[in-house]
């Protein structure tokens, strides 16, 4: 297996991770639906139209498909623009090998992670805008945003810089 087929592979695991999200997205959704429709004085409680409303819950569903749907086709594509340079993956066990396979492993799930939060950054940033242009009575959700954006920086250095790391844990064993 080379670099580039693992990623790719990760890509798929990603969407399909992704994708998974979306039922329990269609269950809060659907049911926050029928809940508005059956409580008539909503309406009058929310500072926001109904239809916005409608619109944030189908928008976020319809983004999460496609990037989903478009992990999982494109993944080749997509690995071919990651990773530059195809070489062979070496199974040998040895400490920097099983060092770099943690090491990967980690950033593979935390990567998945970031992937099958991305709408609800996406939901959290349209909130946190509308709260700064001036709508005093939009409610955050519950969101971690550092951890998010932690996690996010953490994979990043942990997947482009394996190499290095893996060298300074093996010192310092």
């Amino acid at each position: 297996m080379t670099n580039r087929n693992l990623t790719a592979l990760i890509l798929r695991i990603a969407g399909i991770y992704l994708f998974t999200k979306i039922f329990d997205h269609f269950g809060s959704y659907f049911l926050s639906v029928y809940g508005t429709v059956m409580m008539t004085r909503l309406e009058e409680s929310l500072s926001e139209p109904i239809d916005k409303f409608y619109f944030n819950g189908t928008f976020l569903t319809i983004i999460n498909i496609v990037i989903s749907v478009f992990l999982f086709i494109k993944a080749e594509w997509i690995s071919k623009k990651l990773v530059k340079s195809e070489s062979e993956i070496k199974t040998e066990l040895n400490p920097k090998s099983l060092t770099k396979v943690i090491l990967l492993t980690v950033g593979v799930i935390w990567l998945s992670q970031i992937i099958y939060f991305l709408p609800d950054f996406i939901e959290y940033c349209i909130s946190l805008i509308s709260k700064i242009n001036g709508n005093e009575e939009t409610e955050l959700p519950d969101f971690a945003l550092i951890r998010y954006i932690l996690k996010l920086i953490m994979t990043l250095i942990i997947l482009f810089r394996i190499g290095k790391i893996s060298n300074w844990i093996i010192k310092k064993i």
